[in-house]
């Protein structure tokens, strides 16, 4: 998985700023400044080519009684007199009618939502070849409620999709068509998993380890099929094998007993069974999975169906399929490491099952499931950061999903601005959410949402701890911490991430909008964090101007 997060919360503005917000401004500015000339001759030719009547949308960027500066989404830029009486703020999107364009003067006026909406729909399906009934008028609709292009490709893709799935919501398609990831059935499974929180690689692991045992003790014939499963499951990548636990590391003391006495009964040798501790969790089920001497089915499934044997099974897909609180601190690469290696091994766990006659259909479903996911995936990071993170610790286990509010060429390009989600799943901690804001460099604003009170005041009580690790870093901390008080408190997979770190105003506005918040948290008491940006982030009621919006 290419995953770029070498550059994740480094410092890239100069410390010894007294306004964070006001160096962003200073930035976008200085971006616009760059890109003007382009610009102004970009709008020239689109300029040029409007006539009376005509429609096109754009962004109000600066507004001089009535006189407007209008963006348009390739960022070309004109200048138009607004017709009197129309009514616009800098910060709208709007689409605008051409009353006159004469000698390289043009005046507009503002097309009212509803006839907005049906002129853009009316021109979209003519162009598109399309009779405009209702089903093709949906169309338009999603693609601009999605702020996609609406023209006759787009819109004919869109159909044709629709017409191909039509199990499948058009916002699925749209945004996988958006996100340029094949519109296939196995992606459409994987996206509504996802918005549905459905699609954890945890999850899926849990189920390969069942299918795994299932199909073990279906017959006595299995075992060297999974007796190979296991050594490629150990075997790393670039030749390097991943380092077993020791059985004395992952075994409960009941676990180790029923174990023992399955085992013993077996007519396992009492020197093998004594070091049981102090052997590796490979080599154990190695010697169990092909025992020097034959044993019944009976009591082969009795040792499978152990208590032990299956902590045993657990640690080793633990081993194998789960990352480390180390791998993770070590960042990209080791990662990126961990995708390819499970990777492998699904691969080569498919191709054991396939050599052999067992019935493992209860396995292969979950490899399979477990690919998809990998790769709808891989295809998501290609604009975004997005990935999951099934973690191992000494005692239990947890997963992780880490979402970055910017998308991959702002990340290129050393945004000033970082907005993040970790999103973790703990035995303990249960469900937390931790939004994180990166501005100026090293200012660094946190907000904590818990499923419980107690969680709350645990949290608290710690808090001081991570604050001193940042501090050490050199970065400025703001924690903020609530309980979750309805589903509408979490994040929207669709909604929240794709859609919001798709759109070019959203992206750069959020960041700043979050860190207004913050700032200003006395003004809104009776607000939390999800409410305000969701509320500003779709309404034109910003507390402070943009002076300009570029593409992200």
């Amino acid at each position: 998985m290419n995953i770029n997060m070498s550059d994740f919360f480094k410092s890239t503005i100069t410390t010894g700023s007294q306004n964070q917000t006001s160096n962003i401004t200073e930035n976008v500015s200085q971006n616009v400044v760059n890109s003007n000339n382009a610009a102004q001759a970009e709008g020239m030719k689109i300029l040029n080519s409007l006539m009376t009547g005509d429609t096109f949308t754009g962004f109000v960027s600066q507004l001089k009684g009535d006189n407007a500066l209008i963006t348009m989404n390739n960022g070309a830029s004109i200048q138009a007199k607004l017709a009197e009486g129309a009514l616009v703020n800098v910060g709208q999107n709007v689409t605008f009618m051409v009353e006159q364009n004469v000698d390289n003067k043009i005046s507009i006026k503002p097309v009212l939502a509803n006839e907005q909406q049906a002129v853009l729909i009316d021109k979209a399906l003519e162009a598109a070849g399309l009779s405009p009934v209702e089903e093709n008028i949906d169309l338009v609709k999603e693609l601009l409620g999605l702020g996609m292009p609406v023209d006759s490709e787009t819109v004919g893709e869109l159909a044709r999709y629709s017409m191909k799935y039509p199990d499948a919501s058009l916002n699925t398609i749209a945004n996988l068509m958006r996100l340029d990831i094949p519109v296939t059935d196995n992606n459409i499974k994987e996206f509504q998993m996802y918005g549905e929180f459905n699609g954890q690689i945890d999850n899926l692991l849990q189920d390969m380890e069942t299918g795994f045992i299932n199909g073990l003790t279906e017959s006595t014939d299995n075992a060297q099929v999974f007796n190979d499963i296991i050594d490629t499951m150990y075997e790393g990548i670039d030749g390097e094998n991943v380092h077993p636990n020791t059985a004395g590391n992952v075994l409960t003391g009941d676990g180790l007993q029923s174990l023992k006495e399955t085992l013993g009964n077996a007519g396992f040798d009492e020197e093998f069974i004594k070091d049981i501790p102090d052997k590796s969790v490979k080599d154990i089920l190695n010697k169990i999975m092909l025992p020097d001497k034959e044993i019944t089915p009976e009591k082969f499934k009795s040792i499978i169906n152990s208590k032990g044997a299956k902590q045993l099974i657990h640690a080793a897909f633990n081993d194998t399929f789960r990352l480390t609180p180390k791998d993770i601190q070590e960042g990209e690469t080791a990662v990126s490491s961990y995708y390819k290696r499970i990777r492998k091994n699904v691969e080569n766990i498919e191709s054991s099952l396939k050599s052999s006659d067992s019935s493992t259909t209860e396995l292969s479903k979950s490899l399979s499931d477990i690919k998809s996911n990998i790769d709808f995936m891989n295809d998501l990071n290609r604009n975004m950061t997005y990935f999951q993170m099934p973690v191992k610790f000494s005692e239990s286990e947890g997963n992780g999903e880490l979402y970055v509010f910017t998308n991959k060429k702002n990340l290129a390009n050393k945004s000033d601005n970082i907005s993040a989600m970790l999103h973790l799943d703990m035995d303990n901690l249960k469900s937390m959410d931790i939004y994180v804001n990166l501005s100026g460099g090293n200012n660094v604003s946190t907000n904590f949402v818990l499923e419980t009170e107690e969680l709350l005041d645990f949290v608290y009580q710690h808090i001081d701890k991570l604050n001193a690790r940042l501090e050490q870093l050199g970065y400025k901390t703001h924690f903020e911490m609530k309980v979750a008080e309805s589903s509408s408190d979490r994040l929207d997979f669709v909604k929240d991430f794709i859609e919001t770190v798709l759109s070019p105003f959203l992206c750069q506005i959020k960041p700043l909008l979050y860190t207004y918040f913050l700032k200003n948290r006395h003004i809104f008491f009776d607000i939390n964090i999800d409410t305000f940006l969701k509320y500003y982030s779709f309404s034109n009621r910003f507390p402070f101007s943009i002076p300009s919006i570029s593409t992200c």
